[in-house]
């Protein structure tokens, strides 16, 4: 009498199976975490670059519309920036209102967290601050122009490449490039 072996048939996967799997996953994380965290990365101080070229954009238009010079200006601690006619009340007192009860145009926005923004200076500059703590980046005039002949904005994120916000007096053009003014840190 013969005896035939019957095999059962299993059903899961062996110990060396999931190790394997386990394996190529962790392999794919440790490639995909640095290029996730590098494109995340500097989302904060694009998102900076963004809010201060958009207020140079737009503090230029109010200028040109509203017949009267605006300031751009950056808070002491760097972490906020206000566009407002450039004879606001630094004090912080309301601008006045026509009889329509439209005034100018007064905006203060917060930048991302650990972004901060600083106006680059040449050695014969000196920044100027008003009573209330804001540090004048440029001034808008009426005709389109800007009272500064160029303005530098350095946004800076730890651990990133900062950007620079370019601004020309003459054009009132507004760029956004990365990297280091000078290329100096």
């Amino acid at each position: 009498m013969t005896a035939t072996r019957t095999h059962a048939r299993r059903n899961g996967y062996s110990l060396l199976e999931v190790l394997v799997v386990i394996a190529v996953l962790i392999v794919l994380g440790i490639i995909a975490v640095p290029t996730i965290n590098g494109m995340r990365g500097d989302t904060r101080s694009k998102a900076g670059a963004d809010i201060i070229r958009g207020r140079m954009n737009e503090a230029r238009a109010k200028a040109m519309e509203d017949k009267v010079a605006y300031k751009l200006a950056v808070s002491s601690d760097f972490k906020r920036v206000r566009i407002a006619p450039d004879t606001f009340d630094s004090t912080g007192a309301a601008p006045t209102t026509d009889d329509a009860g439209h005034g100018p145009l007064v905006r203060e926005d917060s930048l991302p967290e650990q972004v901060t923004a600083t106006v680059v200076l040449t050695d014969d500059e000196q920044a100027t601050q008003d009573s209330a703590g804001w540090v004048r980046v440029a001034t808008f005039l009426p005709d389109g122009t800007c009272r500064e002949d160029s303005v530098d904005v350095e946004i800076r994120e730890p651990g990133v490449t900062p950007f620079v916000v370019k601004l020309r007096g003459l054009t009132g053009a507004v760029s956004v490039v990365r990297g280091l003014v000078g290329g100096v840190r």
